[in-house]
């Protein structure tokens, strides 16, 4: 089977780019013959047994998806009701290509349950299933949590952006005994030395496509502080404070005030240094 991969900004490390990177790892070691790209001729996407489109709302996945013979699309959260609200009337502008090419598409596909509530309120007329990218990690082989230092050092990791709640976290740190280390540029040997400086990974995030630096932290052997923003990391019985398997999950961030959501990471913390 020849299978094409189509993404914006493959130069990246971001969420799409990535997951799109695993699913095109195992299938390539399950035989098939995949490629990653931008941009396809009409030729190419039609010759292709199978389209894998990554995240949304740019002309190159509307190309694929208008072109392709059997196109799977993966939106990595892109119909999150708070991502739909930032800049929402961009995509109440562009939100009937947007539909259309969904609608061609032989399935569309969830990295949770959440998620796929999300799409199905977006566009109900179509199929929708399930991707498990925690498999991809092998979280199940980790069971030890390295030490925490005095003072505890958190780790943020990714852009600043307003979705991404950086500012509730460095507000909820204020005048406590806690070391924060945000990082948005670091590659290679700089981000592994970040990755052992830190005790702990705080994702602060208000809307996320899946979380892949929380498996990443994990595989490393790391705490994390995860909020709702992200609800492929809530736990079967979702407990604000609760921290299960090396992770906090933070219900009731995502929808909560300004306060309540410094107020929420800060008990995290000082849970954390209680243990």
């Amino acid at each position: 089977m020849t299978i094409l991969h189509v993404c914006n900004g493959w130069e990246t490390t971001n969420g799409a780019a990535n997951i799109a990177r695993f699913v095109a790892a195992e299938q390539t070691l399950s035989g098939h013959e995949v490629r990653l790209c931008r941009y396809a001729s009409p030729r190419e996407l039609r010759a292709a047994d199978e389209v894998w489109i990554h995240c949304g709302w740019m002309p190159c996945l509307w190309w694929a998806a208008l072109w392709a013979k059997r196109a799977i699309w993966v939106p990595e959260a892109c119909y999150d009701p708070v991502r739909l609200a930032y800049h929402g009337w961009k995509k109440r502008l562009v939100g009937p290509i947007e539909r259309f090419c969904l609608r061609r598409t032989v399935r569309v596909v969830a990295t949770c349950e959440a998620e796929r509530g999300w799409i199905a309120a977006y566009e109900p007329h179509v199929a929708i299933g399930i991707l498990d990218v925690r498999r991809f990690f092998k979280l199940e082989e980790i069971d030890e949590r390295g030490p925490l230092h005095v003072p505890c050092r958190v780790l943020y990791l990714g852009r600043r952006h307003p979705l991404k709640g950086v500012a509730y976290l460095e507000r909820a740190v204020e005048g406590m005994d806690v070391a924060l280390r945000i990082v948005s540029d670091h590659s290679g040997v700089e981000l592994e030395k970040d990755w052992n400086w830190c005790d702990v990974l705080c994702l602060p995030t208000l809307s996320e496509n899946f979380g892949l630096v929380v498996a990443e932290a994990l595989k490393r052997g790391k705490r994390v502080i995860v909020t709702d923003g992200a609800p492929a990391w809530e736990p079967p019985e979702a407990n604000a404070e609760r921290w299960w398997d090396g992770v906090c999950y933070l219900k009731g961030f995502r929808d909560g005030t300004d306060e309540t959501r410094v107020e929420l990471l800060k008990g995290a913390i000082l849970g954390l240094q209680r243990q």
